[in-house]
């Protein structure tokens, strides 16, 4: 637990500190954890803050991060693997990615982590992997689970196309799909006895 500190005001502090740290979904700077620190607490001198997290992370309370988006070292109250997680999660806030786009969002210092914090993800159901949409990027990775509508959304387009180019009318290549999809919804319903009477 805490550090516990000689007077209730440091004390007092630490649980600030904790509390502010609690809260973020990443790790932060001194300057951004003073920013967020209530009352008192914000007009603290920074080396004196700076010193309070360094007895924490001494005291195995907080986790001191690498520099990545500033020059400063960053303090939190997870484990730097929690980290690699909320990144994975916000580099998929925007949709589906290849490994190697995904890859590329994670700072360097957590590059090392990325890959086994995304199997554990994807074995948890927290991350799902999309089918192949090209043989050389490989499969997407999402938040979500793939939607078949985007996928046979692509594909129709693509017969569409190919039929269009051989000839045929768009509102005959549609009559023409509609045919089968309607053949195919009959024989998912046709019993058993009655295809092998016809047959």
């Amino acid at each position: 637990m805490a550090d516990v500190l000689p007077s209730s005001k440091h004390t007092d502090l630490v649980d600030a500190i904790r509390e502010v740290l609690r809260q973020s979904e990443e790790p932060l700077t001194v300057l951004r954890i003073r920013e967020r620190l209530r009352g008192r607490f914000r007009a603290l001198p920074m080396r004196k803050l700076r010193d309070v997290l360094e007895r924490q992370v001494a005291a195995n309370v907080l986790v001191i991060c690498p520099k990545y988006r500033s020059s400063q070292d960053c303090y939190w109250d997870r484990p730097i693997r929690e980290h690699a997680k909320v990144v994975l999660r916000g580099a998929l806030a925007d949709g589906p990615m290849s490994w190697a786009d995904l890859r590329k969002k994670f700072p360097k210092y957590l590059r090392h982590l990325a890959e086994s914090v995304l199997n554990e993800e994807l074995a948890k159901g927290g991350i799902h992997r999309h089918t192949l949409t090209s043989a050389r990027r490989g499969p997407r990775y999402a938040l979500q689970p793939a939607d078949v509508r985007s996928y046979a959304g692509v594909e129709l387009k693509d017969v569409l196309s190919r039929l269009q180019g051989r000839g045929f009318a768009r509102s005959d290549v549609r009559e023409a799909l509609m045919y089968f999809l309607q053949e195919e919804e009959w024989a998912d319903h046709t019993p058993k006895a009655e295809i092998g009477v016809f047959s």
